[in-house]
């Protein structure tokens, strides 16, 4: 895979590539991701870091050996119903040999300065950083990112899913009309990305009447969660996992989830929707599913009214991510608008 030098100084030197090599795919594997907050690695990232669109990963290397990492995924989101040009950035990480020594903070501004100075269009650039993850967010905050909005992360769980019969997989000749109803859905919100629906066709809907009431994306994901914050952490490392039933729901050294994404709902259909992730979790005979979405949202909103997501939504509702954004070539007026809408969530830039 080609490279290109974008910076060198003292001992470190700044490479860009457009996709992840294998060298970028381990450093990924061996990283720890958190840090004052909750600490897990990602088991599967080698199946999903290849699934990601457009990444450009601007690699830290010392001694010829990745130190740091960002990787800016070119996408084109919809704001309030506009499209834009935008780059998400995954697998902000730093290694243990640079952490604590303000290089990464010091290096991101340089990444930063590298990245637009090649853009011309009107650009969001969008990061974000895990409530509680005050060192990662002041790192962010230093590369020229404000905050944006919250993120709320949410899930889904049942001791015994149950099969849901009127669960169908969505055929590749329905993908348009379905797009059509997400996008409808979420006309008024910010940052709306399809780029992972559909993937290996795990996009799957209820009907009534032939007509389309409900429906989402899942993707399957592995973490191993090493640390926790807190009392309340300690508690649901080391005691949750020997009551039966609720070690069902979580086993922090194999802690598999489906990520839930694409969630569309007729109104009135928040029971169907969540018949949907009951099918899905039997589908995978797997008992939970996380999903993210925004603190304004109103479909979330509905969602938590209408109630029944199961006991571990209760061990993650104070948890989320904090959307950090950075403009370029946009007028205030436009960052106002942006600031003032519900925030919409892919599952996948965030597993």
């Amino acid at each position: 895979m080609q490279r290109e030098l974008v910076l060198q100084e003292n001992d470190f030197t700044i490479w860009k590539y457009h996709g992840i090599p294998e060298t970028g795919i381990t450093f990924f594997e061996s990283t720890n991701w958190g840090s004052a907050g909750m600490v897990y690695e990602r088991k599967n990232s080698n199946e999903l870091i290849r699934l990601l669109k457009d990444p450009y990963l601007y690699a830290i290397e010392q001694d010829n050996t990745i130190v740091g990492t960002a990787v800016f995924c070119h996408t084109q989101p919809r704001v309030n119903s506009k499209p834009y040009n935008c780059y998400i950035i995954r697998y902000f990480a730093a290694s243990a040999a640079i952490q604590g020594k303000k290089l990464m903070k010091y290096y991101a501004g340089k990444v930063m300065e590298a990245v637009q100075q090649k853009e011309t269009e009107k650009t969001i650039y969008v990061g974000c950083v895990e409530k509680g993850n005050l060192r990662s967010y002041r790192v962010v905050e230093n590369a020229g990112y404000e905050k944006l909005g919250l993120l709320c992360v949410n899930a889904f769980s049942r001791f015994y899913p149950k099969a849901q019969p009127d669960v169908k997989r969505l055929k590749p000749e329905e993908q348009n009309e379905m797009l059509n109803l997400i996008h409808n859905q979420y006309r008024h919100h910010a940052l709306v990305h399809t780029d992972y629906l559909f993937l290996k066709d795990n996009y799957f809907v209820i009907r009534e009447q032939g007509e389309i009431v409900a429906g989402c994306q899942y993707h399957r994901v592995h973490w191993a969660i090493n640390k926790m914050p807190g009392f309340t952490g300690k508690v649901i490392m080391h005691v949750l996992p020997r009551l039966p039933l609720i070690n069902k729901l979580f086993n922090p050294k194999r802690f598999e989830f489906l990520a839930l994404e694409g969630l569309y709902f007729k109104p009135g259909h928040e029971k169907t929707l969540l018949r949907l992730f009951e099918g899905l979790l039997h589908r995978e005979q797997i008992n939970s599913a996380l999903f993210w979405m925004g603190e304004n949202c109103p479909h979330r909103k509905a969602i938590l009214e209408h109630g029944g997501l199961g006991l571990l939504n209760a061990f993650v509702n104070d948890s989320g991510v904090y959307i950090m954004t950075a403009y370029q070539n946009i007028v205030e007026e436009e960052v106002t608008m942006l600031k003032s809408l519900p925030l919409y969530a892919s599952a996948f830039d965030y597993i």
